[in-house]
């Protein structure tokens, strides 16, 4: 374009020629060019590619030009007012050295580089800071991770759009309400959980976002606000049409009817449920009567059998009776009647359940499930058998060669009793996928009386992790010793055993330094008396065997030249083999406990929650230049999500 203007003034001055024809022709033969005046004000497009201004500037100031050119035209408009000779100036004619020229820059500020990120690189920064507030050694708290979400938030809509979600997918309300809030609100409970409700009421689009919801833990038995508390969860989880997890709150079942077990079943999505199946008066009553079956009338188990007929994604199911709470055997599996093998006998909630994957039975009587019920078992990922009086070692080593088995991957027994190995040597050699192996009992399994025991005694070829816990001394810890040796595990990496008495097994696996955390030293000077199956009685023990191998000399070396002597090196000792590949480990499930395996008190009680050991009030964000008033919040307890998988 700028060519085409060239070409058609080429006949033209130029500025300075133009001068130079001034300063040598009289002034009346001057006469200005016949072109269009410029409008009195004239813009310049701002986002115009190749927009700019020339000024030519003459000691006398005779010549001043506008150019408004668009580069995505197809023409250029020229506006020129001059005083020059009748030959007429070109705007873009050749450039004089002494001319001067001022170039606009665009308008149009460039885009912030995070609104064209994709949004998958939010979810990566968003789940990195998750990460750095949740971590055990973090100085923070879920208020502190909140607040730096909703700066993020402000920040601009690219931001706002990725937080929200990231924002109210895990909601984490922890400790008791603010005394400011409740007074402020006039509310006894449940302030937090009640303005919470409101907002998801009022905007929908939110509570769509809700899966995983954390409240504050339950009141004991007997509170009077403790059904105000249920039912306001209740209606919390009806307003979270998505919800997979309810964490930290499980009051216990009666087969009777709450709101909040009736919520649950509404959810079709839910993914966890954890059953406290506590004690009914009038199935007490009728127990004193009749033995079982028949305690439950069929109302009650209809009753709790139809919770569980919308839960189509439920992966992992805990049944826990922490009292006298009864299921009857009809109600876990489908069992058939032996009269005609096709037909099924109960309801079976197990078998209702399609997605299935992980299940934790505990501290049912035998007449609530025993071998003959383990045998009907659905096909599971992990299993969990803690605290049942009717399973034996011959019902272990029968579930071993069922089909249902064969799909194990994590297999935990606590509290069971066996009495032969022989039981344990046919779990691990059947089940071929099993990779995580869990044993904790009193007594120490031996060979029957009458059996060839042939090495390895117990074998398994793709087990990785192994917790061997038995209390009372006994061969146990030696035959598996003496299989590992003997090529039993070949793909074993991690073995903890708390009861290791003699070091049999720390003498199998990798050389350490170091056993004892730095937390113990604490711990064993300020308790008097420690517990002797504690955990903490574990590292002191095994340490203790590591120092002791360190000041015994185990090797000599002798430099000797023909019949000399020159010097004698003495090498102190280790614990381990060199080229080992199994670690010793003796860390508990949950960080800072004294017990090895998780159990259900450490989800259950929220005794943590309540105990205010480890409390945070907003430290995280005492950088802010807002001061303490702007970063400093309500004295909280830093809560450790529990995942229900640990128990695996």
């Amino acid at each position: 374009m700028a060519m085409d203007i060239y070409l058609e003034h080429k006949d033209r001055l130029a500025p300075d020629d133009a001068l130079a024809s001034r300063s040598r022709r009289p002034l009346g033969a001057l006469r200005a060019q016949s072109l269009p005046i410029p409008p009195p004000r004239t813009s310049f497009s701002s986002d115009a590619k190749g927009a700019d201004m020339n000024l030519f500037q003459s000691p006398r100031m005779s010549i001043s030009s506008f150019t408004s050119m668009k580069s995505t035209g197809s023409s250029a408009t020229t506006y020129t007012y001059s005083t020059a000779p009748s030959t007429p100036v070109s705007l873009v004619s050749r450039r004089s050295p002494h001319s001067s020229q001022l170039q606009l820059r665009p308008k149009t500020l460039r885009r912030p580089v995070f609104q064209g990120l994709p949004l998958e690189i939010y979810d990566c920064i968003l789940q990195q800071l998750r990460v750095l507030h949740e971590d055990p050694a973090s100085q923070s708290c879920q208020t502190c991770h909140l607040r730096d979400l909703c700066s993020l938030a402000l920040t601009s809509r690219a931001w706002d759009k990725a937080v929200v979600k990231r924002m109210y997918d895990r909601i984490h309300l922890v400790g008791p309400d603010s005394k400011e809030q409740m007074k402020k609100y006039k509310m006894k409970t449940g302030v937090r959980l009640k303005l919470l409700r409101r907002t998801l009421r009022e905007r929908s689009f939110l509570a769509q976002h809700v899966l995983e919801l954390k409240v504050p833990c339950l009141q004991a038995e007997g509170d009077p606000l403790r059904k105000d508390m249920i039912n306001i969860v209740a209606s919390l989880v009806m307003a979270c049409p998505n919800l997979e997890r309810l964490v930290g709150f499980y009051p216990v079942y009666g087969h009777e009817f709450d709101r909040l077990t009736h919520a649950l079943s509404t959810r079709k999505k839910l993914k966890e449920q954890m059953w406290l199946i506590g004690e009914n008066a009038a199935i007490t009553q009728r127990s004193q009567k009749q033995l079982a079956p028949g305690l439950m009338d069929p109302e009650q188990k209809e009753s709790f059998v139809s919770f569980h007929h919308a839960w189509t994604s439920l992966t992992t199911l805990f049944l826990h009776s922490p009292g006298l709470g009864i299921l009857e055997k009809d109600i876990f599996v489908s069992i058939k009647n032996h009269g005609d093998p096709r037909r099924v006998q109960g309801p079976g909630i197990l078998h209702r359940l399609p997605a299935l994957k992980h299940l934790c039975i505990s501290s049912f009587d035998m007449d609530d499930f025993d071998d003959y019920t383990l045998q009907y078992l659905p096909a599971l990922h992990s299993l969990r058998l803690q605290d049942l009086e009717g399973v034996t070692f011959w019902g272990l080593s029968e579930f071993s060669r069922i089909t249902n088995a064969f799909s194990l991957r994590n297999l935990s027994l606590i509290n069971l009793d066996v009495m032969y190995i022989s039981a344990i040597s046919n779990l691990l050699l059947h089940l071929k996928n099993l990779r995580r192996f869990t044993l904790v009992q009193d007594t120490s399994p031996e060979v029957a009386e009458g059996e060839i025991a042939i090495l390895p005694i117990i074998a398994s070829h793709l087990l990785e992790f192994l917790h061997w816990e038995i209390i009372v001394p006994g061969s146990a810890n030696v035959n598996l010793a003496d299989s590992i040796r003997a090529k039993g595990f070949p793909r074993l990496r991690t073995i903890r055993a708390p009861s290791d008495h003699l070091g049999l097994l720390q003498a199998l696996c990798k050389p350490r330094a170091q056993i004892e955390l730095p937390s113990d030293w604490n711990s064993i000077n300020n308790a008097h008396t420690m517990a002797p199956d504690s955990l903490l009685t574990s590292r002191r023990a095994a340490q203790l065997r590591l120092e002791e191998a360190w000041n015994t000399v185990q090797f000599k070396v002798v430099v000797q030249e023909e019949d000399f002597v020159h010097e004698i090196f003495d090498l102190n000792g280790f614990i381990g083999e060199i080229g080992s590949k199994i670690d010793y480990s003796l860390e508990p499930d949950v960080p800072g406990s004294d017990q090895a395996w998780i159990d259900f008190p450490d989800v259950v009680s929220g005794r943590d929650e309540m105990a205010f050991k480890d409390s945070c009030r907003g430290l995280w964000n005492a950088s802010n230049p807002g001061g303490y008033k702007w970063w400093q919040h309500t004295e909280r307890p830093r809560y450790r999500r529990v995942d229900l998988l640990d128990f695996f």
